[in-house]
């Protein structure tokens, strides 16, 4: 959709996907914003020549005054919610004046919620975060976004959802963020149930993968 030239690149929501690839595209310049902390040496060694910022959206200083040709959020509007509740609309609203030429948003729709296995694995999932007393992501539909974004004054350029087919990789990574999230269960019993659960589930869903299950986004905006 793009072409080839990607000029200064914002990646708004870093993490070690996004950057890697964002990087592979040999933009003149790249910057990525992390609120993870414990991200940042890990972000620094894949990408040097990058510019890895440590701020929240919600900080009204953040990268004051810069605009960028291109801006990436990926998956970022459903990871608000763990770190900024309440704020995704705003977020679009904030990251406006930074975007010279164009903002590519990738997300996720929500997961249905059809008794299956990979629906399990979604709810263990946020059970866990639950019960650490950490919150979910929150996952929004691409209708409800390309609608914000006009809201906010985006010109929506494209759109295009992609059918998920989820492997191992999904299964093994949704279940090992529950696992992380066990020590923080203030019931050592209910974590050590728990624990038996995921790898319970675990075996049970990857028995069943690969499956066409979900949908991803991409929406393409303007200034």
């Amino acid at each position: 959709m793009h072409g080839p030239a990607w000029g200064s690149a914002l990646d708004a929501g870093t993490g070690d996907h996004s950057l890697g690839w964002l990087g592979s595209l040999s933009p003149t310049s790249l910057t990525g914003v992390t609120v993870e902390t414990w991200r940042l040496a890990g972000l620094k060694a894949l990408a040097p020549t990058a510019r890895i910022v440590e701020g929240q959206w919600t900080d009204p200083l953040l990268l004051a005054g810069e605009r960028f040709d291109v801006v990436v959020a990926d998956y970022v509007i459903g990871a608000i919610d763990g770190h900024a509740p309440y704020f995704q609309y705003g977020f679009l609203e904030r990251i406006r004046p930074h975007v010279g030429s164009r903002l590519y948003l990738v997300g996720m729709e929500p997961p249905p919620r059809d008794g299956s296995l990979l629906d399990e694995v979604c709810r263990c999932r946020d059970a866990a975060i639950l019960l650490a007393g950490h919150r979910c992501y929150r996952e929004y539909p691409r209708e409800l976004v390309v609608d914000w974004l006009g809201r906010v004054g985006f010109r929506v350029l494209d759109a295009a959802s992609f059918p998920n087919v989820l492997k191992e990789r999904f299964v093994n990574g949704q279940l090992d963020v529950a696992r992380r999230k066990l020590p923080y269960f203030t019931d050592s019993a209910l974590a050590e149930s728990f624990s038996a659960y995921i790898e319970d589930l675990r075996r049970r869903a990857l028995a069943a993968v690969p499956q066409k299950w979900g949908s991803d986004w991409v929406i393409a905006a303007g200034v």
